[in-house]
Order: structure tokens, then C-alpha cells, then sequence
């Protein structure tokens, strides 16, 4: 009996969410109504229930974390089968995001645009020659110091965590002076390869254009940097549940994050174009470190 009186409230709350849930589903494609003594078979079930509330607490903390996680909704109505509801939610939560990453992902400045096209004339060149993986990028740095640029390859590398493993990538940085006499110089990440970090294992057709939004080779600064990581991480998470795969420690955000703005060391240039250099500015070679903002 105690059982029975405290089992309403429970029941009435589970049936708003249910309710809720159920709202999302056309009429056309609603279970037939059941008469009064088949309503209990009409109650979700416990996995179901569990993606009704997390669906319900995704949707009141707002449109962002909504994005981030792609709209997952329940569909045990339909056999395990994608509602045209539930497409049209992943459609706008993809729509959403790509908007995001269309805003980050064009150079911010003048001379970040002008690098940019430099880079790209220097790789398309160096690949043609058949330069790979940190050779290219050591001949880049170099083409980019003979056109007068203080660039150079830098190497993050990140401890082992309870969320990812330890690694370590390599990248150009480029110093630009400063734009003005009480301005600092700043340090610009160019990244060879950039796109190929957020592929997955089965995208979705919304990841895939997604991706394909995203810039092949990145120029910019580190702040950029982090809003375009966090949005293609969560993005691509979505698109990994929303095709019931595991989300890998590689494409964690923080991993992710890891592999620009971890602690690096920036290489000296070779001996020979070292010497040059001694020889204009009268400074010796030398490996720099440093810690990503």
C-alpha cells in the first residue's frame, strides 16, 4: 500500500516527460491510442525514460549544449529507427554549430590572410616535391624565415590523464611583429593539416559537410584556435553517438586542446640557415620554449 501512495507523483512526472517526448513525434507515426486498460503497456521504458530526462536537461540549459550534443532524443516508438523529427533536430543542431565555425574560421587580420596564402604557396610546393609529416613543416618554417618571417616548427607535447592518453604534435608558430609601437608581438599557429585532426570513424552527413567547413590549413591565434577546437570537438562527439560509436580519447576536447596550446618547444633553425641569421642579427642558435596562452 505504501508502495501504491507514493507511486502517482513518480508516475505523474515520468508521464510530463513522456508527454513531452511524445510531442516530437508526428501523429501520423504515434502508436495507435490504447484503451484504458492497455496504458501501462504504452509506458517508455527504462532506457528510454533515461533519454527523455537527459533530452529534457539538455534542452533547458539552452540552444549551445543542445548543439554540442548533436539533439539526442528517445526513438523506442520506432524500432530503433531515426524520426523525421529527430533529423530535423540534428539539421538545426549541425546548422547551428556550423554557423559557429563559419565565423572562426576565416583569418581575423590582414596579415593573418597574407600568411595565410604564403603557407599555402610553400606547401603546395614542398608536397609537390614529395615532403611529409615534419620535413614538410621544417621546409615551410624555412621558406617562411627566407621570406623574412620568424617561424619555426614547435613540438606540444602533454602528459598522460585519466581522460586521455599522453602525446605530442607538431606545428609552425609564427612571430609577428608588433602592430604598433606599444603593441607586443604576436605569435601565430600555423597548422599544415588541420582538417584531418576531426575526422571520425562513420560521420553523419551533417559532420561531413560540417567538415568540410572547416579550413585545410589553420593561420591564427590561439584564441581562435580554442572556440573552433571546442566547436568541432562537439560536434564530432555528436556525430559519434548519434551513430551509437564510442567516443575515442583522441577526439576528447581536451585532447583535442592538448595538441595547440600545451606546453611545446620551439626547434632551432638548421645549423647553415642559422649562421645567416647569426650573421644579420649577431644572436647565436638556439631551441626556445614556451607555454601556449
Amino acid at each position: 500500500m505504501r508502495a501504491a501512495a507514493t507511486d502517482p507523483p513518480a508516475r505523474s512526472m515520468l508521464k510530463r516527460l513522456f508527454d513531452r517526448q511524445l510531442l516530437r513525434i508526428s501523429p501520423a507515426d504515434r502508436l495507435p491510442s490504447a484503451d484504458a486498460g492497455e496504458k501501462d503497456d504504452a509506458e517508455p521504458s527504462s532506457v528510454c525514460l533515461d533519454g527523455m530526462v537527459r533530452s529534457f536537461m539538455e534542452d533547458g540549459v539552452g540552444g549551445g549544449d543542445k548543439a554540442g550534443h548533436g539533439g539526442r532524443y528517445c526513438n523506442c516508438f520506432h524500432g530503433g529507427d531515426n524520426s523525421d523529427d529527430e533529423e530535423d533536430d540534428e539539421a538545426a543542431a549541425a546548422s547551428d554549430v556550423a554557423e559557429t565555425i563559419k565565423g572562426l574560421v576565416h583569418c581575423a587580420t590582414l596579415r593573418e590572410r597574407n600568411l595565410l596564402a604564403d603557407v599555402c604557396a610553400h606547401l603546395e610546393r614542398h608536397r609537390a616535391a614529395g615532403a611529409r609529416r615534419r620535413d614538410l613543416l621544417r621546409l615551410v618554417a624555412s621558406s617562411l624565415r627566407a621570406a623574412g618571417h620568424d617561424a619555426a616548427v614547435c613540438v606540444s607535447r602533454w602528459d598522460k590523464s585519466p581522460s586521455h592518453p599522453a602525446g605530442e604534435h607538431a606545428y609552425i608558430d609564427v612571430l609577428l611583429p608588433a602592430a604598433s609601437d606599444r603593441g607586443a608581438c604576436e605569435r601565430v599557429l600555423v597548422d599544415a593539416d588541420f582538417r584531418s585532426a576531426f575526422e571520425v570513424a562513420r560521420p553523419t552527413k551533417a559532420y561531413r559537410a560540417l567538415l568540410q567547413r572547416l579550413p585545410p590549413v589553420f593561420v591564427g591565434k590561439d584564441d581562435r584556435l580554442r572556440l573552433l577546437v571546442a566547436a568541432a570537438a562537439a560536434a564530432a562527439r555528436a556525430s559519434l553517438r548519434k551513430r551509437g560509436l564510442h567516443l575515442p580519447p583522441w577526439r576528447k576536447p581536451e585532447y583535442m586542446r592538448a595538441k595547440w596550446l600545451s606546453p611545446y618547444e620551439r626547434e632551432a633553425p638548421p645549423a647553415d640557415a642559422a649562421a645567416g641569421e647569426e650573421k644579420d642579427d649577431g644572436e647565436g642558435p638556439g631551441t626556445g620554449t614556451g607555454t601556449a596562452a
